[in-house]
């Protein structure tokens, strides 16, 4: 798996990225239910210093994952809305969908924290997350030129 999350950050042009397990706060406990079945808590929260917010995607996306991925900077809050592993939406200062999550991607002091939930909301965003990281670096490296 991490051979993998290697492998496409270095294709996106953003580095190697590693997610080392001190570096991601995961935790699985088991919980008893009343009717004595099990269920699993999952929880991912980091700093964007130490895992820049791509693979943090991405390790919810192989994970596929359901929830909220809330991205703190400052005063500045936005969210990634994920369903079966895929941001199908996003919210950041006055920016919703595609253009929500390219202006996030500019975000590299904060902190993130992944909430499970159900998510029962139409999907916004087509794009893969490695074709944003893309299209932003397209766009850093035209306003450097």
């Amino acid at each position: 798996m991490q051979l993998l999350i290697i492998l496409t950050g270095i294709v996106s042009g953003f580095g190697v990225g590693l997610l080392n397990s001190h570096l991601l706060k995961t935790r699985k406990s088991k919980k008893v239910k009343t009717d004595n079945s099990k269920s699993t808590t999952f929880v991912f929260s980091g700093n964007l210093k130490q895992t820049n917010l791509v693979d943090a995607v991405q390790f919810l996306g192989i994970g596929r994952r359901e929830g909220v991925l809330h991205i703190y900077s400052g005063r500045r809050k936005g969210y990634l809305i994920f369903s079966k592993g895929n941001v199908i939406d996003a919210f950041y200062r006055n920016y919703t969908g595609r253009e929500a999550v390219l202006s996030m991607l500019e975000i590299d002091d904060g902190d993130f924290y992944f909430e499970p939930k159900t998510i029962c909301q139409p999907r916004v965003i087509t794009d893969s997350i490695i074709d944003l990281a893309f299209e932003f670096s397209e766009r850093q490296n035209k306003g450097n030129n």
